[in-house]
């Protein structure tokens, strides 16, 4: 058994020492802290009273949709997309049934994407994710005319909740050793590390294909207000520090566990990944290398941003 570095047992006894884990009397009482807080974030930041949803078929959507339905009498929601026969399609649509709103899935062609490659010129654009998200996201809120519209995302939930990916837990046996304490412990500690690192850091959720930043410009661009209520630490941070075997990130259980508080089923809900299975990444990748004469995908992407289109080809 290799033993826990040096810089990360550093790291967690000062996390270990300022943050505490927090373990609620109930799941209800929990429930209803994130259903208040994430209410005064809406009422807040709603700027046209006219709410959609940005559904993506996973849980974190499905539990602000219930939200909007419950309080805010939500009445549509919007999917951006590639193909119409992938995982994240079809769940939007059960998402959209369940919360008895309409769902407008609107979609784009590659020959589009390509068409409007120049667009990504002047954004916080890095990487192949960056390049096919901003595309596909405009050039679909464009077609659904957002303008005037309060856009809700889901964006920075998995990241605040700690199951944002299985890699930040591998060290857990370690962290047990290390300090001497449970694995429910120890997983927290993993869990509030990560968050520490990334608001200490935000570009660390963007080189992790984090899009928040382009969403919130492509919102600004087409006259949209943008609302990201899972990006508010001052206020939900909290859920960060709940005990890992109270929430159990990796399963997605307290965020089913809003869900059904609100009064709809969580039972058909799961994790989807945007459009994936498409090809639309892969054929990006090809695409930009190719144009640029680059061997690396994020290099072409670097190169292509920083031409002005003297190039030929570019």
């Amino acid at each position: 058994m290799t033993e826990l570095k040096k810089s990360l047992a550093e790291k967690l006894a000062v996390i270990k020492a300022e943050r505490e884990i927090l373990i609620p009397n109930s799941m209800d009482e929990a429930c209803q802290r994130y259903v208040d807080d994430l209410k005064f974030i809406l009422d807040r930041d709603i700027k046209f009273n006219n709410p959609v949803l940005m559904l993506s078929g996973g849980v974190d959507s499905m539990m602000l949709g219930c939200i909007l339905k419950k309080y805010y009498g939500l009445t549509q929601s919007i999917t951006c997309g590639s193909a119409k026969d992938t995982d994240d399609i079809t769940r939007s649509h059960e998402s959209a049934k369940i919360l008895g709103i309409e769902q407008n899935s609107v979609f784009v062609t590659w020959d589009e994407v390509l068409d409007n490659l120049p667009l990504c010129r002047g954004h916080n654009i890095a990487t192949i994710f960056d390049v096919v998200l901003y595309l596909v996201f405009y050039l679909c809120l464009k077609k659904a005319n957002v303008e005037k519209l309060d856009l809700i995302m889901g964006d920075g939930a998995d990241t605040l909740l700690g199951s944002v990916s299985s890699f930040i837990y591998m060290d857990s046996t370690n962290v047990m050793k290390h300090f001497n304490i449970p694995r429910n412990e120890a997983q927290t500690l993993l869990k509030q590390n990560y968050y520490s690192e990334v608001l200490a850091d935000p570009e660390q959720v963007r080189r992790r294909k984090g899009s928040g930043h382009l969403y919130k410009e492509i919102c600004y661009e087409l006259g949209a207000n943008p609302i990201m209520p899972f990006k508010n630490p001052d206020i939900v941070r909290w859920v960060n520090d709940l005990d890992s075997s109270f929430s159990k990130p990796q399963s997605k259980l307290f965020p089913k566990e809003v869900i059904r508080y609100l009064g709809f089923n969580p039972d058909k809900v799961s994790r989807t990944s945007m459009q994936q299975g498409t090809g639309l990444y892969e054929k990006m990748k090809e695409h930009m290398m190719q144009l640029t004469g680059t061997k690396s995908p994020n290099s072409a992407v670097k190169k292509y941003m920083q031409t002005t289109g003297t190039i030929e080809g570019l």
